[in-house]
C-alpha cells in the first residue's frame, strides 16, 4: 500500500473517531489482538502478508493506526495551529470532512519530518476535493499555506 492510501486511509479512521466518545475510540482502530488472531508467521513467511480486507496488510495497519494515535495525541496543538491561520473561522465551526483533513495535514507538516510540506498540502487538496464540499479543495489549501508560512525556519521542500 503506498502513502497516499496509508493517508487516506488514517483520514477515514481519523474522521470515524470524531463521533465515538473518548473512551470508545480503540472501536474505531483494529486492535493488535486482531492482528495476533492472523494465522501468519512472519519470520516463516516473511515475504507473504495477509490482507485483512480492503487491501490492507498488517504493516499498514499498524503504520495507519500509529499515525491516527499520534494526531490524537497533538489534536490541542494541532487545533490551536489551525485557529490561528484561519481568519473568521474556527476549528468548531468547520465541517467535520474539512476539519479532519486539515488536522491530517497540519501534524504531517509540523510533526512529521519525513514528509514534505508541498507533498502534505497537495494530498491534503486531494483527500479535500474527494470527500469535502467543491469549496473545500480551496479553503484547505489556502489555509495550509498559512499553517506552512507560520512557522519560522519551517522549509517547504523539507525531506525532498
Amino acid at each position: 500500500m503506498n502513502q497516499s492510501r496509508r493517508r487516506e486511509e488514517s483520514f477515514k479512521r481519523l474522521f470515524m473517531a470524531q463521533f465515538y466518545p473518548d473512551d470508545q475510540f480503540d472501536d474505531v482502530l483494529k486492535s493488535s489482538d486482531e492482528l495476533e488472531r492472523l494465522d501468519w508467521d512472519s519470520d516463516a513467511r516473511p515475504y507473504i502478508e495477509p490482507e485483512l480486507g480492503n487491501g490492507i496488510k498488517p504493516s499498514d495497519l499498524k503504520l495507519i493506526n500509529d499515525k491516527v494515535m499520534a494526531i490524537r495525541e497533538h489534536i490541542d496543538q494541532i487545533d490551536d495551529i489551525l485557529n490561528s491561520c484561519m481568519e473568521g473561522w474556527k476549528t468548531s465551526r468547520l465541517s467535520k470532512v474539512d476539519l479532519t483533513v486539515l488536522r491530517l495535514a497540519v501534524y504531517e507538516i509540523r510533526f512529521d519530518d519525513r514528509i514534505p510540506v508541498k507533498v502534505s498540502i497537495n494530498e491534503a487538496v486531494e483527500l479535500a476535493k474527494k470527500y469535502g464540499t467543491e469549496k473545500s479543495g480551496g479553503f484547505v489549501n489556502g489555509v495550509l499555506r498559512r499553517v506552512a508560512e507560520s512557522e519560522p525556519g519551517l522549509d517547504s521542500s523539507k525531506a525532498e
